[in-house]
């Protein structure tokens, strides 16, 4: 009687997860964050023409400022009054120079140094810039709790502190290895921003429209450079492979067997 054939154990696959995807094609990332990056001047454009022609978008600005007056409290509006700094230069460029400065003395790499300054520089030019050719002045449906001059499009504030805290954020993602240190850092980078840009509205000094071109500017302009940066580290991984390749002795025909 011949013995029942046993199944053969099956070989435990691991699952490959985002990691292994990006080390397989580590030009992925690099494409995805300019695509992103494209899609945000897409959407800032759309509203810079909203704006700069009157569009029906500016009624529901109004209707935003009207609700704010509701949700102004003493209480909230000190608290607003301190945290609307977060998005100022006088803040943003500090911190900058600090982070930059402890991740290169610490990870002995300058290139989150070098990002940061051009992340701080090259918004803030671009922020004057626009402010300068849309030419919106500051809400008038509401009193502004707080002097601002300049014009109003798009919020400096949001844009510079998207443009910060995002980045401060992927250098977390980046450099820090315990998980909860991560999720706390990208958090706390995610609520700079909600926070700056909502301050700017309820303190009268800024358009919901202002805050959501910021915000949309400032993560376009951090999501370029971090692909920039990614497109740097892989270009020598990528030269060595294509020279490789361009090397390599080419395979003739297979001989015919006698």
């Amino acid at each position: 009687m011949t013995p029942a054939t046993q199944p053969e154990p099956r070989t435990h696959i691991e699952q490959a997860g985002v990691r292994d995807l990006v080390a397989a094609y580590p030009w992925l990332p690099v494409v995805l964050g300019l695509l992103v990056s494209a899609l945000g001047v897409w959407c800032f454009s759309g509203l810079a023409e909203q704006v700069h022609q009157g569009g029906p978008l500016l009624r529901l600005d109004e209707h935003l400022l009207r609700v704010s007056l509701e949700l102004r409290s003493a209480p909230l509006i000190a608290a607003l009054s301190v945290l609307t700094w977060l998005g100022d230069v006088l803040v943003v460029l500090p911190v900058s120079l600090l982070v930059g400065v402890l991740i290169g003395l610490t990870r002995r790499t300058w290139a989150p140094l070098v990002l940061l300054a051009v992340s701080s520089a090259g918004m803030g030019l671009a922020v004057y810039l626009i402010k300068i050719m849309i030419a919106r002045p500051r809400p008038v449906v509401v009193n502004a709790l707080v002097v601002e001059d300049g014009f109003g499009f798009p919020s400096g504030h949001s844009a510079q502190s998207a443009a910060l805290y995002l980045l401060l954020g992927a250098f977390a993602l980046r450099l820090l290895r315990a998980r909860w240190a991560r999720a706390w850092v990208f958090t706390g980078a995610v609520l700079a921003i909600v926070l700056t840009g909502f301050s700017r509205v309820l303190l009268g000094v800024h358009s919901p429209t202002d805050v959501l071109a910021g915000w949309i500017l400032g993560a376009s302009w951090s999501t370029l450079l971090l692909s920039l940066w990614l497109f740097a580290e892989q270009l020598p991984r990528l030269i060595n492979t294509l020279v490789a390749r361009k090397s390599a002795p080419a395979s003739g025909p297979p001989q015919a067997s006698e």
